[in-house]
């Protein structure tokens, strides 16, 4: 049965600039950047957290790494809960959205990793690169 492994990213709507809530997190709190936010890849953690990027709807929403998105998303619609998004897949995963019984919206992700954390650390390299 397909489960979730953790969270893949928290999509948050900070107020303020995205570069400069960009700037600020890295300087002060040490934080790598992308032009998406901060990813903390150490280990077995694959988390995004980004400050300024919501789902269409403007709302805030979690993302959870699931082990096979098929099971989950098969789980959670035999639950009444309304599958907002097809299946998507990209050389780091694949990723859907779906709403809880609750209406809040939630985003699955099944993560290629080898390929998840290469595509950040270039994203983190060329960010710094035209930060210089």
């Amino acid at each position: 049965m397909g489960k979730v492994t953790g969270v893949g990213g928290v999509f948050l709507g900070l107020k303020g600039n995205d570069q400069e809530i960009r700037d600020w997190y890295e300087q002060y709190l040490g934080m790598n950047m992308s032009p998406y936010g901060t990813s903390f890849i150490d280990g077995d953690q694959l988390t995004l957290v980004s400050f300024t990027r919501s789902n269409q709807e403007g709302v805030p929403y979690i993302n959870f790494r699931v082990d096979s998105i098929d099971e989950v998303l098969s789980i959670v619609q035999n639950q009444g809960c309304k599958i907002t998004s097809e299946v998507a897949e990209y050389n780091y995963g694949k990723f859907a959205q779906f709403q809880d019984p609750f209406g809040n919206y939630i985003e699955l992700w099944e993560p290629y990793e080898e390929e998840y954390r290469k595509m950040v650390q270039q994203e983190i390299f060329e960010y710094r690169q035209k930060k210089d």
